[in-house]
């Protein structure tokens, strides 16, 4: 959704180098692509050596007189680690529960989303349009809640898409919820530059101002 109003703009022209652009972007995708697998290949191999090795030999008794050597006790960081093991044996035996917080928190999330969304269409008014592509009867927005981030009905719709996950304590909303974020961030990054090539300098100078989502 386009944070635009209606008016007359001319289009920018678009430059004779972007197809040659695209293909060079295009090549560097697969060149990061064939990186990350031999990378992971690379880990994979390791992980291997390292789970088939034998185990580490310590020596139990030296390394407890060093953990309780009193000359340093409490110097050498130990509420790192009590709180290092407390947590983790919260993880694994929760003891307290926080579904109550969690439902609250979803159930605001959701409000906030739903407030942020409301606004961003008055804002929009008759340019709203569901397609990334700038309507051509159309003029910058830069008020109302496009003042806090670029896209706020999108980060309304992630908002709102993690609140519901955690109001309802389902993971599998959680992942849809994920697949959400990444599927408007890339629909973000297309809108914009179809809002760079239609208002230019304006609206990079905006991009440098204001946040996507608000929080990045």
């Amino acid at each position: 959704l386009s944070p635009i109003h209606p008016s007359v703009h001319s289009r920018f022209p678009r430059s004779p180098f972007r197809p040659y652009q695209q293909r060079r972007d295009y090549l560097r995708c697969l060149s990061s692509t064939s990186d990350i697998m031999e990378k992971g290949k690379e880990f994979a191999e390791d992980l291997r050596d390292g789970v088939s090795k034998p185990s580490l030999k310590i020596d139990v008794s030296e390394l407890s007189k060093e953990i309780f050597n009193s000359a340093d006790f409490g110097k050498r960081g130990e509420l790192f680690v009590v709180g290092q093991f407390a947590l983790l044996f919260l993880v694994i035996t929760p003891i307290v529960n926080l579904e109550p917080l969690a439902r609250l928190l979803g159930f605001g999330a959701i409000n906030l989303a739903l407030a942020i969304i409301w606004a961003g269409l008055g804002s929009l008014g008759k340019s709203l349009t569901p397609l990334p592509q700038p309507r051509e009867i159309a003029e910058l927005t830069t008020d109302g809640m496009f003042k806090y981030m670029r896209h706020p009905l999108y980060t309304g719709l992630i908002l709102g898409s993690f609140g519901l996950a955690v109001l309802t304590s389902s993971m599998s909303r959680g992942v849809f919820a994920l697949a959400v974020t990444v599927l408007l961030y890339y629909k973000a990054l297309f809108e914009e530059e179809q809002l760079v090539a239609k208002f230019g300098r304006q609206y990079l100078q905006y991009q440098e101002k204001v946040k996507r989502f608000g929080l990045f």
